[in-house]
């Protein structure tokens, strides 16, 4: 299924390109028009103008979301944010979504630190959707040094706390942290984590899985 590239570059920064900032994104409602909820889906977010300074180009695959204007990582987190609730309201039902996000090499840039790091620390606030969500949530800081030197585990365990401190439910999974709240208090957690760490690695990746409507939920309960 071919889906509609709604691409905006006019007005591109150039140290934001120069940052590699992206994400791929995948979304699968579950019901029977799955095709028209996403395309629908798709719609509503540019009818928002929430595609404003992203590059998007739809593979076999996945979805590739690229920023190029600020603010970066907060315009990726509004976008799959709005997406993720966007289907959910079309559907109905049950909705899974993959998210990674990247910034640096490979395949965007050198992986050399840049003057363009240091300055974008930040928070990063979003509408609520008023949709409840689940993710499991992995963050992977790839250094080579850097200020934090090679001890990797000190900027997850500090995104970690920040997620508590945000009032987003964060326990320990096999290879992830689950994170429990609004759509967009989720989302927004895991790039206000990828902005943090960036500011100190050339190369950082975070991914999530995130459910929507789960009916695994109740049987849980």
């Amino acid at each position: 299924m071919t889906l509609i590239d709604h691409t905006t570059q006019s007005g591109a920064d150039p140290d934001v390109q120069r940052l590699g900032i992206g994400m791929r994104l995948s979304i699968h409602p579950h019901c029977d028009d799955f095709a028209d909820v996403i395309l629908g889906a798709l719609d509503d977010v540019a009818q928002a103008g929430l595609t404003d300074g992203l590059a998007i180009e739809t593979d076999v695959v996945s979805t590739y979301v690229g920023a190029r204007q600020k603010p970066a990582e907060r315009s990726l987190a509004a976008y799959a944010s709005a997406l993720i609730a966007a289907a959910h309201r079309r559907s109905g039902g049950h909705v899974v979504a993959h998210i990674l996000l990247s910034r640096g090499c490979p395949g965007e840039i050198s992986c050399e630190r840049t003057d363009a790091l240091a300055e974008r620390a930040g928070d990063i606030v979003l509408e609520p959707t008023g949709i409840a969500a689940n993710a499991q949530w992995s963050l992977y800081p790839l250094m080579d040094g850097g200020s934090t030197g090679d001890d990797h585990m000190a900027p997850i365990m500090a995104a970690i706390e920040r997620a508590k401190e945000r009032g987003v439910a964060a326990t320990p999974a096999h290879y992830a942290t689950l994170l429990t709240g609004d759509v967009s208090e989720v989302i927004a957690t895991a790039a206000e984590a990828f902005l943090a760490v960036g500011t100190e690695v050339s190369h950082v990746v975070t991914h999530l899985t995130v459910s929507v409507g789960s009916p695994s939920e109740g049987a849980a309960a």
